[in-house]
């Protein structure tokens, strides 16, 4: 039996263009969920952007010393939406 969260919002990626790739070179180092968010990210240009909204409000199957890295790491870059 599964669970979902009824206190959980939606987060807005309907409201903005897709980015599926860096701008400026049209690939990404990689792709981290962290929550329910999956990220990319070019390391090289240093920007970020919100791939997909997994709608899972779950804690996923990340450890904590990891997920703390992830977070610094992406805190330095841009965050860019198009």
């Amino acid at each position: 039996m599964s669970l979902t969260a009824n206190n959980v919002l939606p987060f807005p990626t309907w409201s903005r263009r897709k980015v599926g790739a860096c701008p400026n070179c049209g690939t990404h180092t990689a792709l981290w969920r962290i929550g329910r968010l999956l990220w990319g990210h070019c390391h090289e240009h240093a920007v970020r952007w919100v791939a997909a909204d997994l709608n899972d409000a779950g804690p996923g199957m990340i450890d904590l010393g990891q997920l703390r890295e992830r977070l610094e790491r992406l805190s330095q870059f841009v965050e860019i939406t198009h």
